[in-house]
């Protein structure tokens, strides 16, 4: 896709402007600035979503854009359907198949027979081109990674939550496998699993991608350009996160330089002008003034604001935070914590991990008080708790001035200081809660929470909605908090910097680590290792003998890495003979097919290896 001087206004309000780039076929980019600067809006126009003003965009024929939508699927259907949606064509190539088996089985030998065996070659051969029963091992491993189980199959799209909803709507997408993928923060509603799923799946991906994600580790991982779009322009940055960071400060650096030095021009002239301008040396004067007028105006572009905070207690709690003895809580029949005993000590913070539906949220509302349960948490002195909640609460007739002063009775300029700090500026203090953004919200709710100056914080997805300026911010104010803090957060760049402990949640139970987040990981390693070294299952656990069609489904795929095997081999021996780089129309054809033929055989070796260790399973 080539993007050539695309203009974008609001109204009057300009988005960005003269922004020109192109994507490559196998380009891996992370857009990234502050909340609001239009990178939304930059994705819905490559998408063909949303009109431009000026500027042109032009791709290739037969070129596809796929975007996440952050909208659920629709209502009817089930979850199979709508994932077997994209092999149409592949499905109704198997259903033939089986429907002419049929008809094989019953006829005699003879010209009828002959001719059907003929058809039935004809249609293997173009259900094998395009890739046989490998959908199948597409679909069911889209579904495992972001955590359905074969059961959700058969369920309607309409029974899925809106966050399982999200997620059905990025697993079709990645089934779509469009020549540019389009994903806007793909990583909400998944956990910690689900997201590294993510990352291993588009480290594989063999077409161009563009990522909007504030997940700094995530961006670490998949992307080799970083995209900033920054005061209505759009800059590129060669690397991942990690490696545009210095590279952007140095830009910065520099254009201040600049500045400063045509600042101290302007100044000069403008001098000279005023003392020359009447006297003898008025001609030089007025040639002067013409080279001031030409003088490119060169824009002072400021560093994003970041919030400005700091969480100071009341006072310190005693030396023991708390102990938890035999917590547990069932919703009905589902048992969702059971057991959990643990002990914290002041300046500790504390990461509370584990999958969706783990009751990371549910132990977070046991400590804050706000459900019942069994066991008990007995509190030290001391102790003052300040409560973080994802379902944020403001009352729709308040001003965000108004909703702090409710519960803060403080003068109006020490809460506009306090607001400001969070980047309410100006006007923003007069605006209705019910209009503010996600991460505005969040914000705010951060102001009150620290106006109580509580010494325990808990902390339920705190940096959900804030761009990654606002959470480096709260980072540092965190860090510096000399109370304990327990909190919950998917994302890891966070828990990396903050963490000192973690608490994982495991099928109801509580599992401590010590050490940070990379410690944990390194457990986690470890015990995978572990498990492995166990060998195999014992003779009683024998697994049953795999299903006829999946023998057929392993059948084919074996006959197709053999001939792309083949192939490989024929390729590699013409890419060997020097005569065939002296004409670049003969060469760049067969390099181009050894690359298609390499990323398919690895392909089908992936399908191989999960098909047989599905059958292993059965």
């Amino acid at each position: 896709m080539i993007i050539e001087d695309l203009w974008k206004y609001y109204g009057d309000e300009l988005v960005f402007r003269e922004v020109t780039a192109t994507i490559g076929p196998a380009d891996r980019i992370g857009l990234v600035g502050a909340n609001g600067v239009g990178k939304t809006t930059l994705l819905r126009i490559l998408a063909g979503n949303l009109s431009h003003d000026r500027g042109r965009l032009s791709c290739p024929g037969g070129y596809t854009v796929g975007f996440l939508e952050q909208l659920p699927p629709g209502e009817g259907g089930t979850l199979e359907e709508f994932l077997k949606e994209p092999f149409a064509a592949q499905i109704e190539l198997e259903q033939s198949l089986r429907q002419l088996e049929q008809k094989l089985a019953s006829l005699e030998p003879g010209p009828a027979l002959e001719e059907a065996l003929g058809r039935y070659s004809r249609l293997r051969d173009r259900f094998e081109h395009g890739g046989g029963y490998d959908y199948l091992v597409q679909i069911n491993q889209v579904l495992a990674g972001l955590g359905f189980a074969d059961e959700d199959l058969p369920r309607p799209l309409s029974s899925f939550s809106g966050g399982e909803q999200m997620r059905i709507s990025l697993a079709r997408l990645l089934l779509d496998r469009p020549s540019l993928l389009i994903l806007d923060e793909p990583t909400n509603h998944l956990d910690l699993e689900a997201t590294r799923w993510l990352e291993s799946f588009l480290a594989g991906y063999p077409r161009a991608f563009i990522v909007v994600s504030h997940d700094r580790y995530f961006l670490d991982r998949i992307a080799q350009e970083i995209w900033e779009l920054h005061g209505g322009r759009l800059y590129r940055y060669k690397g991942n996160y990690s490696q545009y960071l210095p590279q952007r400060e140095l830009r910065l650096a520099q254009l201040e330089e600049s500045l400063e030095r045509q600042q101290e021009e302007r100044a000069r002239m403008e001098a000279f002008i005023q003392k020359f301008k009447a006297g003898i040396r008025s001609r030089q004067a007025k040639s002067m003034e013409k080279k001031l007028a030409r003088l490119p105006e060169l824009e002072r572009v400021l560093d994003d604001p970041s919030m400005t905070i700091r969480f100071e207690p009341k006072r310190r709690s005693g030396e023991k935070v708390a102990v938890l003895e035999d917590v547990g809580k069932a919703f009905g029949d589902k048992e969702v914590l059971r057991g959990i005993s643990a002990e914290v000590r002041r300046g500790e913070r504390i990461a509370l991990l584990g999958p969706n539906g783990s009751g990371k949220t549910t132990l977070l509302k046991i400590l804050a008080g706000k459900l019942e349960f069994q066991g008990a948490v007995r509190w030290g002195a001391g102790v003052e708790l300040g409560y973080f909640s994802q379902q944020i609460s403001f009352d729709p007739e308040n001003t965000v001035l108004e909703e702090l002063y409710g519960e803060h009775r403080l003068e109006l300029g020490v809460l506009r200081s306090v607001l400001a700090r969070f980047l309410f500026r100006g006007e923003d203090v007069f605006k209705q809660t019910t209009m503010l953004s996600g991460g505005e919200r969040n914000r705010l709710a951060l102001a009150k929470l620290l106006l109580h100056r509580p010494n325990v914080l808990l902390l339920d997805e705190p940096t959900n909605h804030l761009d990654i300026f606002a959470r480096e911010a709260l980072e540092r104010a965190l860090a510096e908090f000399s109370g304990t803090i327990i909190f919950v957060s998917h994302d890891r760049y966070f828990i990396s910097k903050l963490a000192t402990k973690v608490w994982a949640l495991e099928a109801g139970r509580l599992r401590e680590y010590a050490g940070g987040y990379e410690a944990y990981e390194q457990a986690r390693a470890i015990q995978a290792a572990e498990r492995g070294a166990k060998g195999p299952k014992p003779a009683a656990e024998k697994p049953r003998r795999p299903s006829a069609k999946s023998r057929e489904q392993l059948k084919l795929l074996e006959e197709e890495i053999v001939a792309l095997e083949e192939r490989v081999a024929e390729l590699e021996a013409a890419l060997a003979s020097p005569e065939l780089y002296q004409d670049e129309s003969q060469s760049v054809p067969v390099i181009q097919e050894y690359q298609e033929m390499q990323a398919r055989l690895a392909e089908k070796y992936a399908a191989w290896e999960c098909l047989v260790e599905a059958q292993e399973e059965e």
